[in-house]
This record gives structure tokens, sequence and C-alpha cells, in this order.
């Protein structure tokens, strides 16, 4: 007979969470727009990326978009040089949630410049947001 596993033991702690993560991350403070990459408008949806790494973001936005929806994102960095900068990248919409504390989505980049990448960790990391 299968047992099943407790509430409790299903959950995981974010200790252990972070271990399981391919990419470290780091607190951000950076304005994203963002849209569905189907939609003719282009990002339409608006939020702050709390915290990023080279595999993806969490945005925190009252308009969270749907698990597995593709979606483009224009996201400005301050350079190390002080100068604004928009970083375009497509992304996956990994999870979502609208809880009142922190609405949001986790989002996995599917395309990005390396570039681009280490622009925006470089920005996040200085704190130059």
């Amino acid at each position: 007979m299968l047992r099943r596993n407790s509430r409790q033991e299903q959950k995981m702690s974010l200790e252990q969470w972070d271990e399981k993560r391919k990419f470290k991350r780091y607190a951000a403070d950076l304005p994203v727009r963002f849209g569905d990459i189907r939609s003719p408008q282009g990002p339409s949806g608006e939020g702050l990326a709390l915290n990023i790494s080279r595999g993806g973001i969490f945005i925190h936005t009252k308009t969270p978009l749907r698990p597995g929806t593709d979606i483009q994102l224009h996201i400005r960095i301050t350079t190390p040089f002080g100068e604004e900068q928009t970083i375009e990248a497509e992304a996956k919409v990994m999870w979502a949630t609208e809880t009142a504390s922190e609405p949001g989505m986790g989002v996995s980049f599917t395309k990005i410049d390396r570039h681009s990448q280490y622009a925006m960790l470089a920005s996040a990391f200085r704190g130059e947001t």
C-alpha cells in the first residue's frame, strides 16, 4: 500500500528550495514590462523584478500571466556607467501567485543574449537599480 505524504512533509523550506535552484538569486528592484509573446500590442503588463538569476526572474505584479505562457520582457537597468538601458528577453511563466502580500510570477528565460544577461546581473548586484 502506498503511503501519502502529509502536507507538512510536502512543504519545502526556502533553504531547501534554494539548494534545488540551478543558479544563485540576487535581490533586485528592476522595472519590467511584459506581455504574451503572441500579442500584437507588445508588452502591456508592468511590475518589478524583485530577484534575478542567470536563469530567470520573479516579477512582482498585480497582473500575473498563466503558467506556460511565453512572454516578452523589457527590463530597465542602470549600467555600471550610470546609463539607463532596456534589456529585451523572452521567457516562459513557470508559476504565478495572486496572494495579497506578494502577487507575481516566476519566469524562466528562453531567449536572452549573454551580454544582456550579465548587464542585468551586474545592475542588481551593484545595487544600481
